[in-house]
């Protein structure tokens, strides 16, 4: 294998993975927007961050249906073979974070989703809001 075809081997590996990605990042948002959270967006931050490549950000009205959202979510991604490698859901929290590694999926109570503003932190980021 010459230099140009490893390259372009290279190339479509990366291609694949991106796509496997972002195709994990819409599962997230589905299963949050079917399980009614408000405000689902994808944050592309693959050119601006090296730690992951999409956030998932939804909110929900009380602290209980954020938990529900996670879960199904949780569910959603174990089906499709992606375990979380950390979550961080805790009893009276506004804040659940679920980090698939490519894709971290933050849900909040509406409350906390004011407050903290992921969205504007991330402005120049590529944004997509999922189905409302």
């Amino acid at each position: 294998m010459n230099r140009d075809e490893s390259a372009m081997r290279r190339s479509s590996v990366e291609t694949e993975g991106e796509a496997l990605s972002y195709e994990m990042a819409a599962t997230a948002a589905r299963a949050a927007s079917e399980m009614f959270a408000r405000d689902v967006t994808i944050v592309d931050l693959r050119d601006l961050v090296s730690y992951t490549d999409y956030f998932v950000i939804a909110s929900a009205e009380t602290e209980r249906q954020t938990r529900r959202v996670a879960e199904e979510v949780i569910e959603r991604m174990i089906k499709d073979g992606h375990r979380p490698r950390s979550k961080r859901i805790q009893e009276g929290t506004a804040w659940i974070s679920l980090d698939f590694t490519d894709v971290v999926v933050h849900i909040f109570t509406d409350e906390a989703r004011d407050y903290y503003r992921l969205e504007s932190l991330w402005r120049s980021a590529p944004q997509e809001r999922g189905e409302q």
